[in-house]
């Protein structure tokens, strides 16, 4: 075998061993640190050590920032948690360049033989993942090792010798090769192996090796652009976060690496060498250094961090609805005060409600703000049980709660309402009698969103009265509209015609019975005259 076909297949060989145990290792431990990070305070060094643990699972930047992405979307993740994560994923990935450094070809036969058989055989989901990700470390192992010998003997050939010159002589040169091969290979981590490996075998020197690891964590950054592509807001910016981790990395660690080459300080190179005698595991090091470093720094910078992003890339109007405005963690340490502006978050749930109403088909994005906000506001009232100072704030925290409820039965109901106006046809008279019904529930919704904001005996007493007056309209809009299906002689506009009613008359129900509790949760100072 030529040292051509001994690089290619060591090349396929690490790429299928690269896959297979990370596909593996995400199955055998992923989910239950993601159910673990989820459950996690906000701390910012503890959020950095799940970034470490799921950096060492995935091996890939890439893959723990898209799925970080995934869980701050699906609110399983605050973005103030989200931030270590990814820039400490980064480390963890690193691990992978340790296992680089050892010497497997005494026992690669046997490994690769027996997990092989064993991830054939297992049949139980745990113990199968567990040897099919050993079967994958051992091929991609021996897959290094081959492309190790290949490199050895490319070492001859005088295209090889000029190209491993030029980048000797140039360290920017390195560089540029190191982003290069990370951006075709897709992977810093699979980038950073190789680099090892060929330096391991001689075929490049130390100082170029170090200058082409810098480069990998910027090769992964148009991937990312591919991948981000019309994302917008918090997606947009934790994904720019992990580019912005890379461009820190690359441009501190070549800052570092002229430093200390022309001062002779002992600096990254210095500190690799004392780690170790053997160039894969000084380059190892390196590669741990390059990233635990701009990490380190960058971490207690978060918060700068975020604020610049969120400045290149604002929340979308989605994003600003269904972000809390009022309520806070800190202002649980007053009941009180977390009351007030519990309510008013209620308010501004009726708000996004009834926005509904005003287009003929609610859009995805209103129904997002609204469940978002709403497990917000959720989240905020169980931690705000039990804190009442007396059992007249524990009568009112109850009526709150079951406020929030029925506005959350409300919003349900006027989404069914919406989708079955949206399929009536548009010039027939039961879609002008619907209309009339929009109408109504608008007003009505109106004023119980002003009713809740000030919690005022005079603002709901005025939502009182608007139930009343409103009850002959609705009385007279309802047969408008079954006259109106009776006129047009379809059954299914008949059918479409009662549902309709009958969820206009469930919103009105439900906004009595939330009017009748807001009389319990009126403000003390409004009754009091103040």
């Amino acid at each position: 075998m030529n040292a051509f076909e001994s690089l290619l297949l060591g090349l396929g060989l690490f790429f299928v061993g690269l896959q297979w145990s990370g596909e593996n290792l995400r199955k055998l431990a992923a989910d239950r640190l993601r159910t673990q990070v989820s459950g996690a305070s906000e701390s910012r060094w503890r959020s950095a050590l799940w970034g470490i643990g799921f950096g060492a699972l995935m091996q890939s930047a890439t893959a723990v920032t898209f799925s970080t992405v995934n869980l701050v979307a699906s609110a399983v993740l605050t973005p103030v948690t989200a931030l270590p994560v990814i820039v400490w994923a980064n480390v963890g990935l690193t691990m992978m360049a340790f296992a680089a450094t050892i010497n497997i070809h005494p026992w690669v036969a046997v490994t690769v033989g027996i997990a092989g058989v064993l991830s054939g055989q297992l049949r139980a989901p745990t113990w199968h993942a567990a040897a099919a990700a050993l079967f994958g470390v051992a091929l991609m192992l021996y897959g290094l090792e081959t492309m190790g010998a290949g490199a050895a003997q490319m070492q001859a050939l005088p295209w090889f010798h000029t190209l491993t010159a030029a980048t000797s002589h140039s360290p920017s040169f390195a560089f540029i090769a190191g982003i290069a091969v990370a951006a075709l290979l897709q992977s810093n981590t699979g980038a950073a192996l190789l680099i090892i490996t060929l330096a391991g075998n001689g075929a490049i020197d130390a100082p170029q090796a170090i200058m082409m690891i810098y480069g990998t964590n910027l090769g992964a950054i148009p991937l990312r652009a591919v991948l981000a592509a019309g994302m917008q807001g918090t997606s947009a910016r934790l994904v720019r976060l992990e580019d912005l981790f890379c461009l820190m990395s690359g441009l501190l660690m070549v800052l570092l690496f002229y430093v200390e080459a022309r001062t002779g300080w002992h600096l990254v190179g210095a500190a690799a060498i004392a780690v170790s005698s053997g160039i894969k595991t000084q380059l190892a090091a390196v590669f741990l250094i390059s990233n635990a470093l701009p990490a380190l720094l960058m971490t207690p910078l978060l918060p700068q961090c975020w604020a610049f992003l969120q400045r290149r890339w604002p929340d979308t109007a989605t994003e600003h609805a269904s972000q809390p405005k009022y309520i806070n963690d800190s202002s649980l340490a007053d009941p009180s005060t977390a009351f007030d502006l519990a309510t008013l978050e209620l308010a501004r749930l009726v708000n996004h409600a009834r926005t509904y109403l005003h287009n003929p088909k609610p859009s995805a994005d209103a129904s997002t703000a609204f469940a978002t906000l709403s497990d917000e506001l959720g989240r905020f009232l169980t931690r705000l049980s039990g804190q009442a100072d007396d059992a007249a704030m524990l009568e009112r925290q109850h009526l709150l709660h079951e406020a929030f409820t029925l506005v959350r039965y409300i919003e349900q109901s006027i989404l069914e309402f919406c989708t079955t106006v949206a399929a009536l046809p548009e010039l027939s008279s039961l879609r002008r009698a619907a209309g009339q019904l929009t109408a109504i529930i608008d007003s009505l919704l109106d004023q119980t969103g002003r009713a809740i904001h000030g919690r005022a005996p005079a603002d709901i007493d005025v939502l009182y009265n608007a139930l009343h007056v409103h009850a002959s309209a609705l009385n007279k809009a309802r047969a408008l509209c079954l006259d109106a299906a009776t006129a047009e002689k379809a059954v299914t506009l008949r059918i479409e015609a009662q549902t309709l009613v009958d969820d206009a008359e469930r919103i009105v129900w439900l906004t009595h019975r939330l009017a009748k509790l807001l009389q319990g949760m009126a403000s003390p100072t409004a009754q009091n005259g103040v």
